[in-house]
């Protein structure tokens, strides 16, 4: 025997009142005397196991019966559940769980003590209790605890389990040895006693061993997000049966003549039985079993499904609690007949309408054993020696040889009585078979033994098929998904054993059909129409400048760049950048396109920025203070960007959280979220106020601004609620609805989505959102952590029409639905939902939603983290990876046909320890991996090592922590190049050449405040990241996860802008690189791929945007994808036309305090200028002091001069002289304008522009330096 450990102080002292033994026991508390019992205020606390343990919602329907008691008691009293699974009286104590109980109890509380299920397991040493020390503990520890604390202490019989003789149907004693030992106690003591043992084995043989199943975790597959596979449990219980076991806990209390009993309360039964249950239909037919659906009906509590042969009598089939049944055990090719009924505590309703169904035959069985076996008729032999190969399509693919095989000599069972074995080894067997959705009957045991086997088809674990000694198990499985064109099954367990096993097709495979999806004819996405966003900046000898191409520009292409009206490139350049070594900062600047040497167009002038950013200054909201008292500020945090107003200019669609925002995980009230619209020279067009029913979060407010309708000018779609507030000051709704719950969260009150007029932020429409949230558990928990997971994104579904997208769920139940705006209305275009095509699509999801065209038909889909779902919302495929934190896709890889995705995984389980997994867009195939034991949250791509082909890709596998350097370094094609990686954070283009830059941000974790941005580049010699660009006065947001604002080619060339908050959190600063590049693509925003990578880059755990094709070291032109837009945006003709005259401007004097400037200007024309005005660059002027040869004065930042009479005309030839006075610099005048048209003046020198070549391919160009 176990040495009893000795009990805790306290209870040493109890001992003393216990001395006495027995006798003195009995008189210390009588059914009618409790100690200081109380009427009011009376605490119930629970001492026990998982039978009796409150569970959190994500494992529903699983429930234990002390979650569940307070409905049998009046509002005096308070259950405090301290049970927790896996105890024993032992252990329960051991760990200190008791000695939190008698910390709290207070005189004339209650304890309630049930153990014995865990007490009894050998197996486990740390939990087993003998018989007698169980007594023992009971008594020292639970009965003494609570009487030295003025408690009354009441015993409980462990409850039954789903144990029952096979014979007669009746109920066994679970845990006889431990009921006595409560009994004695009973007896010995006094202490009252609640017999659960012998009142739950009583209701359990009232109902019979089939509708226990209800009672007991017995759940089928599909149901229920948490267990894609169903259930079987004879231990546990689900909510409906934990119902129960507190009923007769409740009624049985009533009885013992306590203080408590009076508290018992009687729950009425419903005024009347359910109706018929409606709407039953087959779902699945196998060949032993079949799959029934009906309406769920919210006064039933359970179901019952009952089954006959034509003509003979009913028998009850199966139990649920739910609107779906299996009902097993069937004969093959046999005709039924089916009938449901509802139940509740009023009684059963009337059957339902018969279904006649008949079951399917298997298309293929096997029976499993040595090679002399005898093959069960109609059965396949297979032995060790049955290897897999394609002309028999069916065999093993793992290497039999360390396995055994064994046949018991039972000629009454060829099928059960030989066997397979791998006692802890893993082995699997593949069957070439048709896709579609398949059943399988599992055949385990041994009649010499028992037999414990785990089971999983196509990768998916579908849990264990364990026999008893001496007898066989037949398991059905449901929902196994073959698109492959192969039925893998794997087999795993403590003996590993495998009798037979049949399979049936029950229906088409996910997203089956014709076959692969015909190539989208003509299809070309229709896309913003933009301007070409030129830009110039102040450098070190000079500006930086650079300007779009655009993706539907004419091959050749070229450019003319003027700085204050004079040509300053010597001929046309198709770089999109050049270093204008004589440009000053007060210059002013114009391209002009250049087609077959002729000038096509022109952008409007723009000046020179001081630096390589532009703060956009935003009106902060006011903070405030939340109901529970909590103060908070706002700061701008993510942003999208869109054409709002059609003019070919980006705006700002920012999204301000408060600084109490919370992950789903997280309980507390927030602040409202607000929406604001500004351009980027921070004019605010609008504000939305989302409301008090939106909460502030990563996941709640997905911001999604594109041109939904393609009328030129975007829309802005959020999910809203009652109580918000559009951009003209609308309320959505009603405004006094307050759907927060007291732990600050939204789980109830409608939702909706709204589009929003993208100039003026009107609402135009508001529609329910979907996925709706419906039962909140429905997603994996109650209290909104997975139900509340939102994600949204912008995808052409048809090649052509932007789509919007919104999600719910990603840990567990996934839901999926596409929208079409058409400028009027906003009706679902399809939806998807993972319950509706088995478990491999449950729980697959990322916190980022991809879309790329995966399969090359032309039409996009969606890349949910280890899944892909199709343009039509049926499934593409899933890897059954799992999920993870990060998201890839482009053309990583160029001698890999098509895209690639990259991303690490969570769940080690899930993915089969891979931290991360580059794979095949189209088919979902891993190409390679990275091996990991433990959740690895970030994991990157890029181009960042020319020695290699393609991006490389890496995963901080090593720690998983967000900053680690250790992890695998990996090519294109899987090569391991180090186990040194750069940052894992997010990407960007940012100097001259292709490979792509790292952008990240020192943090500062012990104070959880981020210390400063930068953007950095690989050395691959070392192995290292060096900073190359740090900018100041700006931070990142999101904690560790250190985001930006925004990445995206908003301005410029191809290469890409930062936009991050300012520190002061009073707006944001736009960064743009003033690097030259001997490259020119079309702008990135061009490209479908991109551009709606944008849009959803902002959704949760933000991502870098890719394009469709590879951009990095040593790429071909690219296959850039068609696409539509309208007009060009470029102006017909120059900003300023040229003027016939030019002007001399000369700083005469300048002796710091003051100055003389002396202007000639002289007519270079034929013809005579009449009366004329002349105006420049004011710069640095600060006043004129005296003007001579006419007025001239300071007008905003421009000088303007009116010359006297007597300067006019100004004859051809002839020079006319004015000047002035100051104070102030009066240098660098910039261009000079007489009446609006440019004068020339002095020439300034200009760095030509490098020699180019073009690679020559039909449709537009990259362009790439000599």
């Amino acid at each position: 025997m176990r040495p009893m450990t000795p009990p805790p102080p306290r209870l040493r002292r109890s001992l003393a009142v216990l001395a006495a033994g027995a006798t003195a026991l009995a008189g210390v508390l009588t059914a009618g005397a409790p100690a200081q019992a109380q009427d009011d205020a009376i605490t119930v606390y629970l001492a026990s196991d998982s039978t009796v343990q409150t569970y959190d919602p994500y494992y529903e329907p699983q429930a234990g019966w002390g979650q569940v008691l307070d409905r049998y008691f009046d509002e005096n009293v308070t259950i405090a559940n301290h049970a927790i699974g896996g105890r024993s009286s032992r252990s329960f104590v051991e760990q200190g769980r008791l000695d939190a109980i008698l910390d709290e109890i207070q005189p004339g509380d209650y304890l309630f003590v049930q153990f014995g299920h865990n007490d009894a397991t050998v197996s486990v040493p740390e939990r087993y209790t003998s018989p007698e020390d169980y007594k023992t503990y009971l008594r020292d520890h639970y009965i003494a605890g609570a009487i030295e604390k003025g408690a009354v202490p009441v015993l409980v019989t462990p409850v039954s389990r789903r144990s029952f003789n096979a014979d007669t149907g009746e109920f066994n004693t679970s845990f006889p040895e431990y009921v006595e030992k409560v009994y004695e106690l009973h007896e010995e003591t006094g202490v009252a006693m609640v017999d659960l043992s012998a009142s739950s084995r009583a209701y359990l043989n009232e109902i019979g061993p089939e509708e226990a199943k209800s009672v007991f975790l017995h759940v089928p597959a599909g149901v229920y997000p948490n267990r894609p596979n169903g259930t079987a449990d004879d231990t546990h219980f689900q909510e409906y049966g934990a119902i129960q076991m507190a009923r007769l806990v409740a009624e049985e209390t009533a009885t013992l003549g306590l203080p408590l009993s009076d508290h018992v309360v009687d729950v009425a039964p419903p005024a009347d039985v359910p109706a018929a249950p409606t709407g039953v239909t087959a779902a699945t037919v196998a060949n032993a079993s079949i799959t029934l659906n009906w309406a769920d009906q919210d006064d039933a509590d359970i179901y019952r499904v009952y089954v006959r042969e034509p003509g003979g009598e009913w028998r009850l089939g199966t139990t649920s609690t739910a609107g779906v049944g299996r009902v097993a055990g069937l004969a093959e090719e046999t005709a039924y007949e089916f009938a449901v009924t509802a139940v509740n505590g009023k009684g059963e309703s009337a059957y339902s309408d018969t279904l006649a169904v008949a079951t399917a035959t298997a298309g293929f069985k096997f029976d499993f054993g040595p090679a002399s076996q005898t093959v069960a008729p109609g059965y396949t032999e297979v032995n060790r020696g049955t290897v897999y190969d394609a002309d028999k399509g069916y065999g093993f693919t793992t290497d039999m040889t360390s396995a055994i095989d064994r046949d018991r000599g039972n000629a009454e069972d060829p099928l059960g009585s030989d066997f397979v074995a791998w006692f802890g080894g893993s082995y699997d067997f593949a069957v070439d078979v048709a896709d579609g959705l398949y059943s399988a009957r599992v055949f385990v045991g041994d009649y010499l033994g028992s037999a414990r086997t785990n089971v999983a088809f196509e990768g998916v674990g579908y849990g264990a098929a364990n026999a008893g000694s001496k007898s066989i198990l037949a398991k059905d499985f449901e929902g196994i998904v073959v698109e492959d064109g192969q039925l893998n099954v794997n087999i795993t367990g403590q003996t590993g054993h495998l009798n037979g096993l049949e399979l049936t097709r029950i229906g088409d495979a996910p997203g089956s059909g014709d076959g692969p999806d015909e190539p989208c004819a003509d299809c070309a996405e229709q896309i913003e129409s933009l301007d070409r966003a030129p830009v110039a900046v102040a450098v070190d000898g000079g500006n930086f400048l650079s300007w779009r191409s655009l993706a539907n520009d004419p091959e050749g292409l070229a450019f003319n760049v003027y700085r204050d009206g004079r040509l300053i490139t010597p001929e046309p350049t198709q770089l999109t950048n050049l270093t204008d070594q004589g440009g000053t900062a007060n210059a002013t600047y114009w391209v002009a396109t250049v087609a077959d040497g002729v000038e096509t167009g022109y952008t409007a002038a723009f000046e020179v920025w001081d630096d390589q950013f532009i703060d956009i200054d935003m009106e902060r909201p006011e903070g405030g203070t939340t109901p529970d008292g909590v103060a908070y500020t706002y700061a701008p945090t993510d942003a999208t960007t869109a054409d709002l107003d059609g003019d070919g200019v980006f705006e700002l669609v920012q999204k301000w959280d408060p600084s109490n925002a919370k992950d789903n995980s997280h309980n507390g009230y927030t602040g409202n979220v607000y929406v604001d619209a500004y351009t980027l020279s921070g004019e605010l067009l609008w504000r939305v106020d989302l409301g008090r029913n939106i909460r502030a979060g990563a996941h709640y407010t997905q911001l999604v601004a594109y041109d939904l309708d393609s009328d030129g000018r975007a829309e802005v779609a959020l999910k809203t609620a009652d109580g918000t507030v559009d951009g003209v000051g609308t309320v959505i709704g009603d405004p006094d609805a307050d759907y927060r719950n007291e732990t600050g969260r939204i789980l109830d009150g409608p939702e909706f989505l709204t589009i929003f007029n993208g100039q003026t932020g009107a609402a135009m429409e508001t529609v329910d959102f979907s996925p709706e949230r419906g039962d909140i558990c429905q997603w994996g928990d109650c209290y909104g952590n997975r139900g509340d997971r939102l994600m949204a994104a912008v995808a052409y579904l048809d090649g052509v029409h932007p789509s919007l997208i919104t999600n719910r769920g990603i840990y567990a139940k996934t839901e999926i639905t596409a929208w079409n705006w058409d400028g009027d209305n906003l009706p679902q275009l399809w939806s998807f939902s993972s319950d509706s095509w088995g478990g491999a699509y449950t729980g697959q999801g990322n916190h980022q939603m991809s879309v790329a065209d995966t399969d090359g038909d032309g039409r996009d889909e969606i890349v949910f983290g280890a899944m892909t779902i199709n343009d039509d919302g049926t499934p593409l495929y899933s890897t059954g990876l799992g999920h993870g934190d990060a998201l890839h896709v482009s053309d990583f890889d160029p001698s890999n046909e098509g895209l690639e995705i990259f991303s690490p995984f969570e769940c080690m389980s899930c993915s089969g320890n891979r931290a991360g997994a580059f794979r095949d867009a189209d088919t979902g195939d891993v190409l390679w991996s990275i091996p990991g034991t433990r959740d690895t949250g970030r994991g990157a791509c890029g181009d960042i090592d020319p020695a290699y082909p393609g991006a490389e890709c890496w995963a901080a596998s090593a720690t998983g922590a967000w900053n680690s350097r250790e992890g695998e370094l990996h090519a294109a094609d899987g090569t391991l190049i180090s186990t040194s990686i750069p940052s894992a954070n997010s990407m960007i283009w940012w100097d001259g050449d292709l490979g792509r830059e790292i952008f990240d941000h020192e943090f500062d974790e012990p104070n959880y405040v981020p210390i400063y941005p930068f953007i950095a580049e690989w050395d691959p010699e070392t192995g290292t990241q060096s900073e190359i660009f740090t900018p100041e006065g700006v931070q990142t947001s999101n904690g560790t996860k250190g985001n930006p604002v925004l990445t995206a080619d908003l301005l410029g060339d191809w290469r890409e802008e930062v936009i991050l908050r300012k520190e002061s959190n009073d707006g944001v600063r736009l960064f743009t690189t003033t690097i030259a590049s001997d490259y020119a693509l079309p702008t990135l925003m061009n490209d479908p791929q991109y551009r709606l990578a944008v849009s959803w880059q902002n959704v949760s755990y933000n991502q870098p945007p890719w394009p469709s094709y590879f951009l990095g070291y040593d790429m071909a032109t690219p296959e850039y994808q068609t696409v539509t837009y309208g007009p060009a945006r470029d102006a017909a003709d120059a900003p300023y036309a040229a003027a016939s005259c030019s002007v001399d401007y000369d700083v005469v004097a300048d002796w710091g305090s003051g100055f003389v400037v002396q202007i000639k200007v002289t007519n270079t024309g034929d013809t005579a200028i009449g009366e004329w005005d002349l105006a420049w660059r004011s710069g640095g002027v600060e006043s004129v002091l005296h003007a001579w040869g006419g007025d001239i004065a300071a007008d905003g930042d421009a000088m303007v001069a009116d010359p006297a009479f007597w300067n006019f005309p100004l004859k051809p030839g002839h020079t006319k002289q004015i000047g002035f006075q100051g104070t102030g610099d009066p240098h660098d005048p910039g261009m000079f304008l007489m009446n609006g048209q440019v004068c020339a003046a002095a020439s300034r020198e200009c760095r030509s522009p490098p020699g180019v070549r073009a690679l020559r391919r039909p449709g537009p160009r990259f362009v790439r330096g000599a």
